[in-house]
């Protein structure tokens, strides 16, 4: 698959710009999930899974988010980050993010975890109200 979008840490760690740059995958029924490359939600249509419930039309949000939690080497790392008006963005799981790409239209994230690398797609089943999230570990050590 062909690599359209390649970012490094040097964009996907400033919220500022990562949390305006947008990733969409649809199911070719109407239904969608879209989000920014930071992973927290800035506009109410952003979700994991946005069912067209009468395709094309009644497009309902179904599932927000994921708060995606890793344990490695004894320690819980949240991957997710939420943005809040008052407390600012929080947990700051954006900051772990060494890559995000786009393998055709699959947004692909790849997560620095101390010494090991987990990456993260996020699929839609053609003509199905189905979303997928994918993890591979790419490398860990003990």
């Amino acid at each position: 698959m062909e690599t359209v979008v390649d970012l490094g840490r040097g964009t996907t760690a400033d919220p500022l710009v990562s949390g305006r740059l947008e990733w969409l995958v649809t199911n070719g029924i109407g239904g969608y999930a879209s989000g920014t490359v930071a992973g927290f939600r800035t506009r109410r249509y952003h979700g994991l899974l946005i069912a067209a419930l009468r395709p094309p039309l009644g497009r309902t949000l179904l599932v927000s988010k994921a708060d995606e939690t890793v344990r490695y080497q004894g320690l819980s790392v949240p991957l997710f980050a939420d943005r809040h008006v008052v407390e600012g963005i929080a947990p700051l799981g954006f900051q772990r993010i060494d890559r995000f790409r786009l393998e055709g239209t699959t947004p692909v994230w790849t997560f620095s975890l101390s010494d090991a690398l987990l990456e993260k797609r996020i699929l839609m089943e053609r003509g199905a109200n189905t979303t997928y999230l994918r993890y591979d570990l790419l490398r860990a050590y003990e």
